[in-house]
Formats: structure tokens, C-alpha cells, sequence
């Protein structure tokens, strides 16, 4: 697999890593979870209001390597950051697992606390829930089979191409090309087309793209570029920003995933948690890039 970047670095590895879920942010607290007698000593750092006492309840879909599982734990770097700020407000974690389309309307209806996965910060979202502060800043890219000359997105006319239901760019996209583009509930399913010749690339951020092409089995198929900057399509100007949304009536949750983001850049275990995943360190970028 050939990987062309302009503005972040390094391939992920395919190893996970499994997040702590014990109820306290100690890391030397005994396991056990929220019955544990660590759990009981517990000392949120917020007063924050959640659907069930004691436990954030997440919505949750696979989108390595920012959020997946490994039985009823998160896992990816999103998933890692998250619980420790759970962690910090005493809280348990709870999966809410459930496709693309219904993982922000869980938040807004209140059937999920917050959600992971690559959710961009937007002015449309921004209208329905509260964003949190930005997680992980990451570019589009392009993964396309290699020798079919999609790189820019002027290439992108004329050829069949993959994207997920909500991504950033879906709206540009389409105003560009219209059915051309396919529109997925699952990252599997787009790249089992393009593995299969049905579409000829998927748009992806780059950290997804990488992953996901590994996943595939498709490295010697395939061939990833961060497009040249296109007014047509927004999201190569500006870069997406992840957030962990919350519902509207609950800006207190919102300040402690605001306040636990950046105790763990202020710790450096934000930088940890990123390198343990192979980002690269342009991903940490605290400030929005816009306000909403």
C-alpha cells in the first residue's frame, strides 16, 4: 500500500489497546469496576447528570482506530481517551452499540450520554447537540485502487465512489458528483465493495483510510492520498475536529469532557494514548479550528 501525506504522518499499527474501565482515575486502584471498593472512594471531579447513576452510556460503532471493543470495553484511541474521563467523573462505562445513522440522534433523544467515532465538530450538529472541545484533528483522504488516477478530487468525477452516511464531505461530494457517490452505514461494507470492484474509493479521515485498508487485506490493492486543498469540498480547507457530543439540556457533562480533555493533554496522556495507536502528533490539536 502506498500512503501519500501532507500533513499527518505515520501508517497505524493493527495492534488495540484496552482501556482501563475501573470507576476511578487512581492508577494504582484495584480492578473491579464500579462496585469496587475503589469505586466507593471515588471522588468525581464533576457533579454531572447522566441517563443512570453511576454510568455513561455510550453510543457506540466500530470506526478503528478511533472506537471499537473488545468485549464490553472501548478500545481506540477515542475509546481510551473517553474512559479515563469517565474514569475521572466516576463513572462507568455503558455501550450503546448501534449503526452510523442512529449514533448522534441517541445523544440528542437522550438514549446515549455521548458517542465516539469520528464525529466531526459541525455547525449542522452543533444545532441538535452540544460539541465538546476537539479530540483528534485529522485530513480527508482518498483510498483508491492503484492505477485508477483517483488522487485529487477533481478525479473524483466519473468514477464510483464510497462514502459513510454523515462523513464531513458527503454534502460536497455529492453537489460534485452526484450518485456517483454511494453512501454506507458501515466502513466494512464500503471497503467489501471496493475490495470487490463495485466502487473505485472510499473517502475516509487518513487514520481511518489506513486502518481500514489493512483491515481489508487490501495494502498491495490499494493507495491512499490526502487530496491538494478544493474549494469545492470544505474538508480539505479546513481540517475535521472529533468531539464527544452531549445532549443540549446537559452542559454540565459537556464541561467535564471539556475539562478531562484538557487535564489529559495537561498530564500528557493524551499524547500517550495517540502515540500508543501510531497517530501522528498532529492529530492533538486543542483549539477549534472554527466556533460554532
Amino acid at each position: 500500500m502506498t500512503t501519500t501525506r501532507t500533513l499527518i504522518g505515520a501508517a497505524l499499527s493493527s495492534l488495540f489497546l484496552v482501556a482501563s474501565l475501573s470507576a476511578c482515575s487512581d492508577p494504582t486502584a484495584p480492578e473491579g469496576g464500579a462496585g469496587s471498593p475503589a469505586a466507593e472512594d471515588c471522588e468525581p471531579a464533576h457533579e454531572v447528570e447522566t441517563i443512570e447513576a453511576g454510568v455513561l452510556t455510550v453510543a457506540q460503532f466500530p470506526n478503528p482506530p478511533f472506537s471499537d471493543t473488545e468485549g464490553d470495553k472501548l478500545i481506540g484511541a477515542e475509546g481510551e481517551i473517553l474512559t479515563r474521563i469517565a474514569e475521572m467523573e466516576c463513572l462507568e462505562v455503558k455501550l450503546a452499540p448501534g449503526n452510523v445513522a442512529a449514533m448522534i440522534p441517541s445523544v440528542e433523544s437522550g438514549r446515549a450520554d455521548t458517542t465516539l467515532g469520528s464525529w466531526y465538530r459541525t455547525a449542522e450538529r452543533a444545532e441538535i447537540v452540544l460539541l465538546s472541545d476537539p479530540v483528534l484533528t485529522v485530513y480527508l483522504a482518498i483510498a483508491s485502487v492503484k492505477g485508477s488516477g483517483i488522487e485529487q478530487i477533481d478525479d473524483l468525477s466519473g468514477h464510483d465512489i464510497g462514502s459513510s452516511i454523515g462523513s464531513l464531505w458527503v454534502d460536497d461530494v455529492n453537489a460534485m458528483i452526484g450518485d456517483e457517490q454511494k453512501l454506507y452505514e458501515t466502513l466494512e461494507a464500503s471497503y467489501a465493495d471496493l475490495k470487490a470492484g463495485r466502487i473505485e474509493a472510499v473517502l475516509n479521515s487518513e487514520p481511518t483510510a489506513v486502518r481500514q485498508v489493512e483491515l481489508a487485506g487490501l495494502e498491495e490493492q490499494v493507495e491512499i492520498h490526502i487530496p491538494d486543498p478544493d474549494e469545492r469540498v470544505k474538508a480539505t480547507l479546513v481540517p475535521g475536529q472529533t468531539n464527544f457530543p452531549v445532549k443540549k439540556s446537559n452542559p454540565g457533562l459537556q464541561k467535564a469532557i471539556n475539562d478531562g480533555l484538557a487535564a489529559l493533554r495537561e498530564s500528557g496522556e493524551f499524547d500517550e494514548i495517540i502515540e500508543k495507536y501510531d497517530l501522528s502528533p498532529e492529530v492533538n490539536q486543542a483549539e477549534p479550528v472554527q466556533e460554532f
